[in-house]
């Protein structure tokens, strides 16, 4: 008898040969997989192969718990058996209080804390118990208004009536703690922060707040242009069935069951914490199917992509894992095919997408032109920012992005190196998109720690793989240095892509809410700003963030893009924060100025939302013409949860059309589609540029294409460039403010 096994950590082959592996992998194939080597595997019995691989990672997490920094109540268990052994130490009791603090167990954090308060006298100890005691208190207050007694006001910045807190012990004892740190510490802009958003959440901002430590202007509303209409957003995310309650994770929005109405996928990053399908019913309310869909063992990861790999008109579903946990993050992608019939099948390990290494980010195009989706999955290789939350010195051995070839039939082909393109780095985001108007999908991509990358595709070889050339640093497109998610999007409507990469500077992880407030107040910081790249149509690209009003403090997590108020230039939303409890910044939403500047309207949208924010779709979930946003929430450990938004967008601004596209010779899904409407209005006529594609690289899109026309009562044409194929297709005078499906060649 013979076994399948691992014969290599990325690529998985049958062998009868036993090769070095994690025990807890070894086993959990071991008992689904104990058959003959030529045996005709089931659909059925993959999808439960990788039930156990991924039952097996919890059982790595309960058994081993340092190795994951977010499974807080296993090392809590872990910690309990030190803490009863060794009892009195002062350093290790506030190591255990911190995990309650990270758990949703924060309350038991408190005694511990204020004991070592009392015990531990040299100024750094009682300055580290302090200061935990101010978070706690600060997250307590969270859970007991925000959550427990939740209106869909609460934990957005400026606070109304409704989201000042009703239970004031908890906010009014992190305010005290937070008082004498200031006085000791006034240099701390951290703790001038949490003091101020403590007092705002106590509705004594800033008439309470001692002047010293004022950072003004937090509860005001932008200042804008007249000529920028600005929508306003109510969180419905609870209301609708779709605030699932947990911590970070990403989303994608599509019709998932072909019944015409936009679902609902989301992930949660936590240990075990399965996927959730929400299926809408066209009413705005969803309900949740995950079990129907047989998708309730399958464990999430921290981001996610969709579309349709095999033509069939349902969109299909893969999930990135290992995000974060360096050398202990070789877990594996899941490929999640929609079968078409309201449930999904995983067929990860006959599609040849099986390997066990840290991914963060995937992206679809079809780059050989042969109407089928390929996709780019970014691995996070080896680099000296690989650990920054994992507790060891150790370092993976390298761990290599790769492109995969669709092969037309539900499988792939795997490329580490395909003419031009190689990419061993620490990669964080990913992007398809067209810098040239040659009909290839070009690639950028971001490097935490390093100068980014853009691979132009030059076209195909003789055997018709694609050829890539790396033009980053001619480009001009290397920064910004530290960065995460990354958009192509036509920021000024001239038909070029442009580039957004957003900043996430990792050397200042635990001071995110002290670098926010010193440029609150006007004072220098030390982070890297976003870098908004515009295509000057020469393979070259300009850095124009300062000039365009994105030179800000930003830590963007999860970023998207869409045409909020109709104007017909895309805006831009972006999921911020940090790990650390303290950095309950908002979320920040900047509307774009006809193609001449981004303003911010975080605070007049109602979406400052200061829970941590993660992966970001915009859709049109009512059907009426103006987009929503859903946006995952909650933070990197198992205590620093929160409900996920749909942010309902409330205002009626401009006509609209809506474009569902079907491809034919090109992919079904129409992914890299170019469409140009003409239209005139007060300004003359002009020309809206859309590129179909699933949006950023944390949260994904759906692929209706929503085109804002402002004030033109009519749309003169829509030329439509089907991607892979020499075909342009014009369709004159389309009715607006309607919902229009094209198919190829009709």
């Amino acid at each position: 008898m013979t076994f399948f096994m691992i014969t290599n950590r990325r690529n998985y082959q049958w062998s009868s040969s036993m090769v070095k592996l994690p025990v807890l992998f070894v086993s959990a194939w071991l008992l689904v997989t104990a058959c003959s080597q030529y045996s005709d595997y089931t659909e059925r019995q993959n999808h439960e192969k990788m039930v156990a691989v991924l039952d097996s990672i919890y059982q790595d997490a309960k058994n081993d718990p340092l190795k994951y920094f977010y499974a807080n109540e296993f090392r809590l268990a872990y910690l309990d058996s030190l803490i009863e052994a060794n009892p009195g130490i002062p350093q290790l009791e506030y190591r255990y209080a911190m995990e309650f603090q990270n758990s949703r167990k924060v309350e038991e954090s408190i005694p511990i804390l204020e004991n070592l308060l009392d015990v531990m006298q040299d100024p750094v100890s009682q300055r580290m118990a302090g200061e935990a005691l101010a978070v706690s208190y600060l997250r307590l207050a969270e859970v007991n208004n925000c959550i427990e007694n939740y209106t869909p006001a609460n934990c957005i910045l400026p606070f109304d009536e409704e989201a000042i807190h009703q239970n004031k012990s908890y906010i009014e004892s992190a305010i005290r703690y937070l008082e004498v740190l200031l006085e000791d510490y006034p240099d701390n802009y951290n703790y001038y922060w949490m003091y101020n958003i403590s007092h705002i959440a106590n509705g004594s901002y800033p008439g309470s707040v001692k002047e010293a430590f004022l950072i003004p202007g937090l509860q005001e509303v932008e200042d804008l242009p007249d000529d920028v209409d600005v929508p306003f957003f109510r969180d419905i995310g609870m209301m609708s069935g779709v605030g699932d309650n947990r911590i970070s994770g990403s989303t994608c929005v599509e019709d998932f069951n072909g019944n015409g109405y936009l679902d609902i996928f989301a992930t949660s990053y936590g240990i075990g914490d399965e996927v959730i399908l929400y299926v809408s019913d066209g009413n705005v309310h969803f309900t949740d199917v995950t079990k129907q869909a047989g998708l309730s063992e399958i464990a999430g990861g921290l981001n996610i992509e969709c579309a349709d790999i095999n033509n069939s008109g349902a969109i299909d579903i893969l999930i990135l894992r290992g995000a974060w946990l360096a050398q202990h993050g070789e877990h594996p992608n899941s490929l999640l095919r929609n079968n078409g019939d309201g449930t999904f099948t995983d067929i990860t390990i006959s599609s040849g997408l099986f390997e066990m290494m840290p991914a963060q980010v995937a992206a679809f195009a079809d780059i050989n032109h042969n109407g089928y989706l390929d996709i780019f999955i970014g691995n996070e290789s080896s680099s000296s920012w690989q650990g920054v939350f994992v507790e060891s010195d150790e370092q993976s051995e390298p761990l290599p992005s790769a492109i995969f070839l669709n092969n037309g039939d539900e499988t792939f082909t795997r490329y580490e190196t395909l003419n031009g393109f190689e990419l061993d780095e620490f990669v964080k985001g990913a992007s398809w998109g067209d810098i040239n108007n040659n009909g290839f999908p070009d690639l950028y991509i971001s490097v935490m720690g390093g100068p980014n990358k853009l691979f132009v595709h030059r076209g195909l070889d003789e055997d018709g793989l694609p050829v890539f050339e790396d033009i980053s640093r001619s480009a001009g497109v290397e920064n910004p240095l530290f960065s995460f998610p990354v958009l192509f999007f036509d920021f000024n409507n001239n038909g070029l892509d442009d580039i957004l990469a957003i900043t996430y500077d990792v050397r200042a992880i635990n001071s995110v809410a002290d670098e926010v407030a010193r440029e609150k107040l006007g004072l220098p910081t030390s982070t890297e700003f976003s870098s908004l790249f515009i295509n000057q149509g020469d393979e070259t690209f300009q850095d124009m963030s300062e000039e365009l009003g994105l030179n800000t403090v930003m830590f963007g997590m999860g970023a998207n893009y869409g045409d909020l108020n109709n104007n017909g230039y895309h805006d831009l939303y972006i999921g911020t924060g940090a790990p650390d409890l303290s950095s309950i910044i908002p979320n920040r939403l900047f509307l774009n100025r006809y193609g001449s500047e981004f303003v911010e309207a975080t605070a007049y949208s109602g979406t400052g939302h200061l829970q941590k924010g993660h992966g970001v779709s915009f859709a049109d979930f009512d059907d009426n013409g103006s987009l929503d946003m859903y946006a995952v929430m909650g933070g990197a450990v198992e205590g620093d949860y929160y409900h996920n938004a749909l942010f309902q967008n409330q205002s009626d601004f401009g006509n609209w059309l809506i474009l569902n596209l079907e491809g034919t010779t090109s992919n079904r899904q129409a992914i890299g589609a170019r469409i140009e409407v003409v239209i005139d209005d007060t300004n003359g006529q002009r020309s809206v540029h859309r590129t179909l594609n699933t949006g950023g690289s944390f949260g994904a899109n759906n692929s209706r294409v929503h085109v804002g026309l402002g004030s033109a009562e009519s749309v003169k044409e829509m030329i439509i460039r089907w991607p892979g194929a020499d075909q342009t297709q014009v369709i004159e005078n389309p009715e607006i403010n309607q919902v229009h499906k094209i198919r190829q060649e009709e």
